[in-house]
């Protein structure tokens, strides 16, 4: 009798593609994260114990300023938007005290309402970042000196690997 033996070699794939985008310093996102930057250091300029939960939207000429602040400080929010994204911009502001539940979480060592973002470094790159965002932002870089205007980048990497088993 005759024996056949079959020999199975199997692969595991692991998928996984990374993605990371880059955004010019003429996108509305990129302003607006400005915008807060600047109601949170004038704030800070009067009152170092400020707190500032300060979120900004914008786009086709208007500005949304939206938020909770904790300050003895008083930031007249109109002329830091103008000075930023220039005259002739509408500006909607609705800021408020911040609640006392988030003001004793903070007051008490925690973190508030916020979130904890976990980041890490790699030997992709020189300086440590991961290839793609390295990618995005050298891309985004170079159009912006060739248009410069409102821009995005996106690479997407296929880090798909096949392994033996």
């Amino acid at each position: 009798m005759t024996e056949t033996k079959f020999l199975f070699i199997s692969f595991l794939s692991f998928f996984m593609f990374k993605t990371a985008e880059s955004v010019s310093p003429g996108h509305p996102d990129k302003m607006c994260d400005q915008i807060s930057d600047a109601i949170l250091d004038a704030c800070l300029e009067q009152d170092p114990t400020a707190r500032a939960a300060i979120e900004v939207m914008g786009g086709h000429g208007s500005v949304v300023v939206i938020g909770e602040l904790t300050t003895t400080a008083f930031v007249d929010i109109h002329p830091i938007v103008r000075r930023i994204c220039g005259e002739g911009i509408g500006v909607l502001t609705n800021i408020v005290k911040q609640s006392p539940e988030i003001a004793q979480g903070v007051d008490t060592g925690g973190a508030g309402d916020q979130g904890i973002m976990v980041g890490y470094a790699t030997r992709e790159t020189p300086n440590y970042m991961p290839l793609e965002y390295e990618l995005a932002r050298r891309l985004n870089e170079y159009l912006w000196k060739l248009h410069p205007n409102d821009g995005k980048t996106q690479i997407t990497l296929d880090t798909t690997l096949n392994v033996e088993r």
